[in-house]
């Protein structure tokens, strides 16, 4: 299995994307050559970016939001248990039947 500490190299595929891929590639930890510029001056005239649009901004406070709520409502849990224990909980088989119809109706 290949160890998740390597360094990974990505290069475009065509070469008008990369102008800079024009220039001879060397091995990662060896010398630069005599007269090359040095790895830091390259490094910064090569470095990509990301950006992240609003919408990937909105769906990480999102995702953020949705996280803290719990899974299981436990003040609904222990309503439906009363309901249960008293005898009173109904149990709405025509309002069962209508949502799985509809369930199936948005399925195909």
């Amino acid at each position: 299995m290949k160890n998740v500490d390597d360094t990974m190299s990505i290069k475009p595929t065509r070469p008008d994307m990369n102008p800079a891929s024009a220039a001879p590639s060397r091995a990662a930890g060896a010398a630069p050559a005599a007269g090359s510029p040095k790895t830091s001056e390259a490094a910064a005239t090569n470095k990509d970016t990301v950006t992240f649009t609003s919408n990937v901004e909105a769906m990480l406070k999102l995702e953020e939001t949705l996280a803290k709520i719990p899974d299981v409502d436990n003040t609904r849990v222990a309503a439906i248990k009363a309901s249960i224990a008293e005898g009173n909980y109904r149990i709405d088989t025509d309002q069962i039947v209508n949502n799985l119809l509809n369930i199936e109706k948005d399925l195909s």
